[in-house]
């Protein structure tokens, strides 16, 4: 059976999930538009789920928030491996440093154990 998406579901996730990332960076509403070029007022549509945006917005957003598509899309998408998403959703959270590490472990663990 397939999930039936509604609009509402669409612009309630990824309103929270911006608003959530722009604060999660300290960024105000005003520092974020500017930074993306658009208007505060779409901004603040955005995260009050009044308003999803251009894609070309929502890929402004996601790199300069730091975040991917995926991380605004993850539970909107019905997936057979649950386990992506929660490993990409950990992924998010932790320090570009972090991630390089564990790039190098995933790398050793390619080569050597195949």
């Amino acid at each position: 059976m397939i999930l039936l998406i509604k609009s509402e579901d669409i612009l309630n996730t990824i309103g929270k999930k911006i608003k959530k990332a722009r604060l999660d960076k300290n960024y105000t509403q005003d520092y974020l538009a500017e930074m993306i070029g658009v208007s505060t007022d779409l901004l603040r549509n955005i995260e009050n789920s009044r308003n999803i945006g251009s894609l070309s917005t929502l890929l402004n957003l996601c790199n300069a928030l730091e975040i991917t598509p995926n991380f605004l899309f993850a539970e909107l998408i019905e997936c057979d491996n649950m386990f992506d998403n929660q490993l990409h959703s950990y992924f998010e959270k932790i320090s570009k440093e972090d991630k390089d590490v564990l790039k190098e472990i995933i790398i050793h663990l390619d080569k050597n154990y195949k």
